[in-house]
């Protein structure tokens, strides 16, 4: 465990694998009551560029929320990727 000011990715991270490279990181939950998945953190590791990651990571999200049986998911987040899913997932921050 890691107090939260300590964090720098987030509470439970998840690396995203883009082919055979670790191309992001982020923070999920599965936010159960409101059958969402959550995105807290989206950050990129160096030498990836927004566009060409935020797609397929968008889809890969959309396939988790499907196993886990939610119904969306909602980027609220932080990090130098979540504008570009937020945009792409059609969510805002802040939105309940």
């Amino acid at each position: 465990y890691v107090p939260a000011p300590q964090r720098v990715w987030g509470y439970y991270v998840m690396l995203f694998l883009l082919g055979e490279q670790m191309v992001a990181r982020v923070d999920l939950k599965a936010n159960r009551p409101r059958r969402r998945l959550d995105v807290y953190a989206a950050h990129l590791q160096d030498g990836h560029a927004p566009g060409a990651v935020a797609g397929p990571l968008v889809a890969e999200l959309a396939h988790l929320a499907r196993w886990l049986a939610l119904d969306e998911v909602q980027v609220h987040g932080e990090g130098d990727l979540a504008t570009a899913l937020r945009r792409l997932a059609g969510s805002e921050a802040g939105e309940s």
